[in-house]
């Protein structure tokens, strides 16, 4: 089986824009949940804080605004740990470990995606 990658395949131009996309918008939407939380009351578990969070004025734009935030984590994550593979693991394993750790990334994001709606009581 033959695993080696083209260099063609592996520019980095687009991932470089898309890393500095997620930072960018991580820079803004942490600062905005931190304030979030802060100006909620004090709350025992996760499921309260959901509530809570769910019955703020603009609770969808709160949780549109949430996924697009872990979306793009994923995306930063997936950057970064993708630049140490090509550049640290040797040459002929590059396909196989960027392919587990892109289906690490996937369920990693149907797991959260899963825990969204059991707290926000949608399932």
């Amino acid at each position: 089986m033959n695993f080696n990658i083209k260099s063609s395949v592996l520019s980095g131009r687009k991932a470089h824009i898309w890393q500095r996309i997620s930072a960018i918008y991580l820079l803004f939407y942490v600062p905005f949940l931190a304030i979030v939380i802060t100006q909620l009351p004090d709350s025992v578990s996760l499921k309260l804080l959901a509530y809570q969070l769910n019955a703020l004025p603009f609770s969808t734009l709160f949780e549109v605004a949430t996924l697009a935030a872990v979306l793009l984590v994923l995306v930063h994550a997936w950057v970064g740990v993708r630049d140490i593979i090509i550049d640290y693991v040797p040459r002929e394993k590059v396909n196989l470990w960027l392919t587990l750790y892109h289906s690490f990334l996937i369920l990693l994001l149907l797991n959260s995606i899963m825990i969204a709606f059991n707290l926000f009581g949608y399932a």
